[in-house]
């Protein structure tokens, strides 16, 4: 199986909205060189790191509009045993990352430390690609019903960022009505 094709029907493609932002993000980690989906042995790093920028996305959906996130580690397990890799070679890749707290007698913390501390890079990694009113513009159009000002459904990524282009007014007085939002980007984003 494909590993880019695989993130990106079963991962990017889960809620079909958040689609065009997944892409402005994973498109730009391919380009810098964080995520690498065309060599093998990478399973792992990229599904973790997959499943890090739905953390993200579901933590800001939180502080947000005060919904669940609903993202936890047990769906790495899921997307990796669904691309054939076992629980074994999730644990080695956990205890090789010095970085990592890894738990000798639990597994379920180990990658539960796994994912928070791949959250942590990607957020960095974010900061570092985008500004952080970009990233709130980008988040709050991937996330937001804009059926009370206007209904926009995006094809593709071109289209997504055209459209936050095109409405930086009306976003920064969001960014306004949402300060605590803003701050935990500018913040680092830690969960």
């Amino acid at each position: 199986m494909d590993l880019a094709n695989y993130i990106q029907e079963a991962i990017f493609e889960e809620k079909e909205k958040f689609t065009p932002l997944y892409n402005l993000i994973w498109d730009n980690f391919d380009e810098d060189g964080f995520v690498v989906t065309d060599e093998p042995d990478n399973e792992v790093d990229c599904i973790f790191k997959a499943v890090a920028i739905q953390n993200l996305i579901g933590e800001y959906i939180y502080r947000l509009y005060d919904e669940v996130n609903e993202t936890d580690f047990e769906s790495i397990r899921e997307h990796l045993q669904t691309l054939g890799v076992g629980e074994d070679k999730i644990i080695d890749y956990c205890f090789e990352n010095p970085e990592i707290d890894a738990d000798d007698e639990d597994d379920d913390i180990t990658i539960k430390n796994a994912l928070d501390y791949t959250t942590e890079i990607v957020a960095d990694k974010l900061l570092e690609l985008f500004s952080a009113d970009d990233l709130f513009d980008y988040f709050f159009c991937a996330t937001y019903d804009f059926e009370q000002d206007f209904t926009y459904a995006f094809e593709d990524t071109d289209e997504f960022t055209a459209f936050v282009d095109s409405n930086t007014d009306k976003l920064d007085a969001y960014k306004e009505e949402y300060p605590a939002v803003m701050q935990w980007i500018e913040q680092g984003m830690i969960v």
